[in-house]
């Protein structure tokens, strides 16, 4: 596991196309999990020091109870699991619209390996947060950009080794979710708009 960690930071395409075809999907289930632990871990850390700052303390105990780690890390755990199997197979849904060939297991296992880049920049974070708050959110929001970025990059080599695509169907595949995401969130808003007009309108508060 632990070369492969390494070849998608020196080699990202080989890397990902090998635990792709191997099938590494546990193993990349597992980079996830660990990888949400340690941000999850940096922002309780960042949180509870930003806290500790707060003029209100009974603000400052409503965000501290918020806060707290038997609730918050399973809660990251678990939108990081879901959110990594539903990506992975939405990405592998879309490459059959341009001609996909893979498996879903290795989409999931290139998916997964593909969050590699977080492997530094939430060390990164954890050592500004020794140097005070502002510091850590400087180098927190700058390592996240950076890494974000990267990731988004390897995310097309993922869908393209894994599903044996050319580079433009795979950036396609990416373009294609974004957009998806993107329209169900205005549709899921409008809607939202709609039963909060009726349901304002039922009990009164609009003027008939």
């Amino acid at each position: 596991m632990w070369e492969y960690l390494v070849g998608v930071i020196a080699e990202p395409g080989r890397a990902l196309r090998e635990v792709a075809e191997k099938k590494l999907w546990k193993e990349g289930l597992l980079l996830v999990v660990v990888l949400a632990l340690l941000n999850g871990a940096v922002s309780l850390a960042t949180a509870n020091a930003s806290n500790a700052n707060l003029s209100d303390p009974e603000l400052a105990k409503v965000l501290t109870s918020l806060s707290n780690p038997a609730v918050f890390l399973p809660f990251i755990l678990v939108a990081a699991a879901l959110s990594w199997f539903l990506s992975g197979a939405i990405y592998y849904g879309f490459s059959k619209l341009f001609k996909g060939t893979g498996t879903l297991a290795g989409m999931l296992a290139a998916l997964g390996f593909a969050m590699t880049p977080y492997l530094l920049s939430v060390p990164l974070s954890a050592l500004a947060l020794l140097l005070g708050q502002t510091t850590a959110s400087l180098v927190g929001s700058v390592a996240g950009f950076v890494a974000g970025i990267w990731i988004l990059a390897l995310n097309v080599l993922a869908i393209r080794e894994s599903q044996q695509l050319d580079t433009g169907p795979a950036i396609g595949v990416l373009l294609v979710t974004i957009a998806s995401f993107f329209v169900l969130a205005i549709i899921i808003g409008i809607l939202v708009a709609i039963i909060v007009a009726i349901a304002a309108f039922m009990s009164g508060s609009i003027p008939r």
